[in-house]
């Protein structure tokens, strides 16, 4: 996937400090943070690759990974699809 800026990005976050950049280099995220019902969210933007959209039309999926051993509330949409 391809980080995207986010419109009306409200701050940028970096790798956390003790991220080893030379095993797994960690990209700048840009991200709106809301206020909803449930609470505060932080949005950004990811765009898939050619290869990554052919094999999502080819009935892939999206996988989302956190790291660590506590899950946080989270949601996966595609922008402008509400169901």
């Amino acid at each position: 996937m391809i980080i995207e800026k986010i419109p009306g990005a409200t701050r940028v976050l970096g790798a956390p400090t003790e991220w080893a950049q030379d095993k797994l280099p960690c990209d700048a995220l840009a991200i709106r943070d809301v206020e909803t019902e449930a609470g505060p969210f932080m949005i950004s933007h990811w765009k898939p690759t050619a290869a990554e959209l052919a094999a999502l039309l080819a009935n892939g999926t999206v996988e989302l990974w956190v790291q660590g051993t506590f899950h946080p509330v989270v949601a996966v949409a595609v922008e402008g699809v509400r169901e």
